[in-house]
């Protein structure tokens, strides 16, 4: 039994010398620069800037996405990456243009064709623009600890004020918006950057 406590106790320590609301290290990059840019014309295009707010493209979420596909999405790299790749090339057979230099009605067209898997010479398109989408929204509208949602854009998007640890009577009334916390489930010291 003393045996099996000091095993237990042993392998608590890496969790206890590791905080929970310590941030993040530095995100890893999985994906090249021109492929990112390409990312956040998609995402921008999902989640657009307007009088709401920011896009999706500026809110961190393409780092969201380069920190899934290095740890917890590594089976999605191939997949992400080479559909990344085709939808540019789609851009470039089409109109001769970067995905990122095309209007934003040409990105339109683009992602609908892929999203109805029609995109010529673009197999699994539908597949790719389901995953992107989904991380998308992932990356807007999760925990800023995890690299998205920068500065808490989402959440102040969709009312969401923040991890609350217990609410007032005034917090639980319908109809109005609850006050922007900005703060992360891992410790108020994490600012969303």
């Amino acid at each position: 039994l003393q045996t099996g406590m000091a095993a237990g106790s042993a392998a608590l320590l890496p969790l206890i010398a590791t905080s929970c609301s310590s941030p993040h290290q530095q995100d890893p990059q999985v994906l090249e620069a021109g492929l990112v840019a390409t990312l956040d014309a998609f995402a921008e295009r999902i989640i657009p800037a307007d009088e709401n707010g920011p896009g999706a493209g500026s809110s961190g979420v393409s780092a969201y996405i380069n920190r899934s596909l290095a740890q917890w999405n590594q089976a999605d790299q191939g997949l992400l990456s080479s559909g990344l790749q085709a939808l540019e090339q789609a851009a470039l057979t089409r109109h001769n243009l970067s995905f990122t230099s095309l209007t934003a009605q040409q990105q339109d067209e683009l992602m609908l064709a892929m999203e109805a898997g029609t995109l010529s010479g673009f197999d699994n398109a539908q597949q790719v623009f389901n995953r992107l989408y989904r991380l998308v929204l992932e990356g807007m509208f999760s925990d800023p600890w995890y690299s998205g949602n920068q500065n808490y854009a989402g959440w102040d998007l969709i009312a969401y004020p923040g991890a609350v640890l217990g609410s007032t009577a005034e917090m639980q009334q319908m109809g109005g918006r609850l006050p922007a916390l900005h703060t992360s489930a891992y410790g108020e010291e994490h600012d969303g950057h």
